[in-house]
């Protein structure tokens, strides 16, 4: 996911990118723009963010500011359609909404909008993005302690997600929102096309580090109380600290396209 702050480390490392609609929005008030630079970009429409009144989210805009930016931006693989928690119909409708405008935005099911709306989905849609399930491991993935993801309860739930939608959709690609590290469990037995997730900026957030242990697992870690105060001052310590941990991530994703039992690369933006 990207975030303004270290923003140039990202394009360094060749990350892939997931913009945040709302977010660009404020950053290029008078032009629909996003950052250059990166192979391929994601576009979030931004609901959540809507559904929790951080941002306004309005339809017509949004696919008017898609059709401005998607010819100067080849690199754009997909954008999302604005989804509506609890309202699978709504959900729909701005889906047929953007279709007519000429867009072709990646649907979005959230558990609990039923079995016939995800059927549809998948029936007529390649790629689809699933949401709606963070909030149920939020506490397992932000714990201040030393974090393993391995111990997390929410992995349990992202490998029977994954085992229900691979199994009856096996042709399809998912997208999950914002699960990362917290998967780990489940990705080693059954891996989405994609997903997106912001665990690099935990270090300046809340000063974590993500590292590589001996047995080469990656961590998040708390930083020491010393390293924490260090971040709020040595702007190269806090890019270092930030640059390593994008290599682990990405290592990280490496590890996981080379196994095995998966039919499409993995995609971590």
């Amino acid at each position: 996911m990207y975030g303004h702050h270290l923003a140039y480390i990202l394009r360094e490392e060749n990350c892939r990118m997931l913009i945040n609609y709302p977010a660009a929005r404020s950053t290029n008030k008078f032009w629909p723009d996003i950052p250059h630079g990166f192979s391929e970009v994601l576009i979030d429409s931004g609901g959540f963010q809507m559904q929790t009144g951080v941002a306004e989210v309005y339809l017509g805009a949004y696919a008017l500011w898609l059709k401005l930016l998607l010819p100067n931006h080849p690199e754009i693989v997909g954008y999302m359609n604005i989804d509506v928690a609890g309202d699978p119909i709504k959900t729909m409708e701005n889906l047929l909404y953007m279709e007519k405008e000429g867009l072709h935005p990646l649907p979005v099911w959230h558990e609990g909008h039923g079995m016939e709306y995800l059927d549809f989905y998948c029936s007529n849609y390649e790629w689809i993005a699933v949401g709606g399930f963070i909030a149920k491991s939020i506490n397992s993935i932000r714990d201040f302690g030393e974090f393993h993801s391995g111990e997390s309860h929410g992995s349990h739930h992202y490998l029977d997600l994954l085992t229900l939608l691979t199994g009856l959709y096996p042709k399809n690609k998912f997208h999950l929102f914002g699960i990362g590290l917290s998967g780990i469990e489940a990705y080693k037995q059954i891996r989405a096309y994609s997903c997106d997730f912001n665990t690099w900026s935990a270090i300046g957030m809340f000063g974590h580090a993500i590292i590589r242990d001996n047995k080469r697992i990656i961590k998040e870690v708390a930083m020491s109380e010393s390293d924490r105060q260090r971040l709020r001052t040595d702007k190269k310590f806090l890019a270092d600290v930030t640059r390593e941990g994008v290599k682990n991530i990405k290592y990280f994703e490496d590890t996981l396209t080379k196994m095995e039992n998966t039919e499409h690369k993995y995609l971590l933006f």
